[in-house]
């Protein structure tokens, strides 16, 4: 456990946070993710999501480009402590020191009051309620991580960010993650894992493999918004979805068993 909260906060407080922010170095690769908030000071900067939910036992990760950023939401900023903020994307969906977000889609806003529904939590509890046969509880059953850790608007910054920021961290987060299947969202976030994993195979599922040291299937989705299908009885087979829920429920996976070999991955930043 000690691990999985040190990996939380060395996120949340990446030390290339303050290089850009103060402008030591303007042509690093973060500069410009860190810039797009526009924060005055380092106290008030929305600091890095590492993820959001219970990543160690979760059974299922969701893994897309970068989170949004809202100026309204009741977030961490870098001056919050560190018990508060281990405890907000911990228990981002419930059971911590406040309701950080209500039914599953519904932020808290600072002032007490919630945002509007977001989609994108909407449409992932909607595909693990597909996977996993039944209704998907947020942050139990799955959780949610991202490629590119800072916060922006439409993206910005993270075409540049990505290698680093996947560098980093992206194989220490799934080290500690217990998802036994992973869903890559996006154009964006396939192109990194594609790339980061050396896998060249173009196919929408990939595996079961052994990734980060544990045997995951790696499942390929479109965007929420996007005008593709994403309902998976229309992009993936039934065999294949069948595959899924058995790994997911601990069993054998279907077909003959076997393994695809380990991918390979760039060694993170220790």
């Amino acid at each position: 456990m000690r691990n999985v909260e040190e990996l939380l906060l060395r996120i949340a407080k990446c030390p290339n946070v303050p290089v850009c922010l103060e402008g030591e170095s303007p042509s690093h690769p973060c500069s410009k993710v860190v810039g797009s908030q526009g924060s005055l000071s380092l106290e008030s900067f929305q600091v890095p999501e590492p993820w959001n939910g219970q990543l160690q036992t979760a059974p299922l990760l969701f893994l897309s480009s970068n989170p949004s950023v809202s100026g309204l939401e009741a977030y961490p900023a870098w001056s919050w402590s560190d018990e508060d903020i281990q405890d907000f994307f911990s228990n981002r969906f419930g059971g911590g020191k406040r309701p950080w977000v209500l039914e599953g889609k519904y932020a808290l806003k600072s002032d007490g009051t919630r945002l509007r529904a977001t989609p994108y939590w909407a449409e992932t509890q909607n595909r693990a309620s597909e996977l996993l046969g039944r209704n998907a509880i947020p942050g139990i059953d799955f959780a949610l991580t991202e490629v590119v850790h800072c916060k922006s608007a439409n993206r910005i910054g993270v075409p540049e960010a990505a290698h680093e920021c996947a560098r980093r961290y992206l194989t220490q987060v799934l080290n500690m993650s217990a998802a036994t299947v992973v869903v890559v969202v996006g154009k964006d976030a396939a192109e990194r894992v594609r790339e980061f994993f050396a896998i060249r195979v173009v196919s929408r599922m990939v595996g079961p493999s052994v990734v980060a040291g544990q045997r995951r299937l790696l499942l390929f989705l479109d965007a929420p918004g996007s005008s593709k299908r994403r309902i998976l009885t229309g992009v993936l087979e039934e065999q294949q979805i069948q595959q899924a829920r058995d790994l997911l429920r601990g069993r054998p996976p279907t077909g003959n068993g076997q393994m695809s070999p380990p991918l390979a991955c760039a060694e993170d930043e220790s």
